[in-house]
């Protein structure tokens, strides 16, 4: 029976301090097709020296650019990998022996697998770490066979669309989230302004935000990651991950508030 071949897809943008850790952990893969949003540092030249690397360039929403790199892939199976992610020499071996060496025989069009997820130098596993469904560690659909799923793009953190049947693989790959706070705060004004800027806020049926609403919701997430999932248990670095995460929807709302205004109020926006 055949080997069926895998191509990881990897959507950048100036990731030249982690990028070389995650690319090296995929040698062992038949392709590594990186969609590179047009890095301003050497981003580029370092993935260029990897021989299995199919490196573009496309300007894209993220998960727009992971849909175009899956599309020209030229692997039986997609494995979705961020910047940040490392596969570990146990995952790598498992995909390898039980997707790709018997792939012809399996019945699943994809695999979730497990993470660990890191925080400010330190493994989380309470908190936004853990699955609320099983109490546990929380599984992703990272594997799937070409052309069995895809994202919808409609907001920067939405799941994967899949179809067919999903097993289990029980090896981690590692999630290296975020280095510092300074990391975690420039990341989420990426991600909050482009959520932001697909939503038409002078729809007939958008509906904005209430404030007190807004501070029931933000009580209610942070009690969710702190107490109902166990942040607490993580010390320190458990409360500003909760904390940090729950600070995300203040600001998402701010926004859009602020979108709103402008757009409602045109005349006195230009004024200021």
């Amino acid at each position: 029976m055949a080997r069926q071949s895998l191509s990881a897809v990897i959507p950048v943008y100036n990731v030249e301090a982690i990028i070389a850790r995650c690319l090296d952990a995929l040698r062992w893969a038949d392709e590594v097709v990186v969609v590179d949003m047009y890095s301003t540092d050497r981003t580029e030249e370092i993935c260029r020296a990897y021989p299995n690397v199919t490196f573009v360039q496309r300007r894209d929403y993220i998960f727009g650019n992971f849909n175009y790199g899956a599309s020209i892939a030229k692997g039986d199976w997609i494995l979705k990998i961020d910047s940040d992610e490392v596969v570990t020499p146990e995952l790598a071996e498992e995909i390898q022996r039980d997707v790709l060496e018997r792939g012809e025989q399996l019945e699943e069009s994809g695999f979730l697998i497990p993470s660990r997820v890191y925080f400010f130098g330190k493994r989380i596993r309470y908190g936004v770490a853990l699955d609320p469904a099983t109490g546990g560690t929380p599984y992703a659909p990272k594997l799937f066979r070409k052309g069995t799923a895809h994202h919808e793009c409609r907001s920067e953190h939405e799941p994967l669309t899949t179809t067919g049947k999903y097993g289990r693989l029980k090896n981690y790959y590692d999630h290296y989230s975020h280095p510092s706070v300074s990391g975690w705060i420039a990341k989420m004004n990426y991600y909050t302004d482009r959520d932001v800027e697909r939503m038409d806020v002078t729809a007939p049926n958008f509906r904005l935000p209430h404030p007190g609403k807004t501070v029931v919701a933000l009580a209610k997430t942070f009690y969710d990651y702190y107490v109902r999932r166990r942040g607490y248990r993580d010390g320190i670095h458990g409360f500003m991950v909760c904390a940090l995460n729950t600070f995300y929807l203040l600001v998402l709302r701010c926004k859009i508030w602020e979108k709103h205004w402008h757009a409602t109020h045109p005349q006195e926006a230009h004024e200021t």
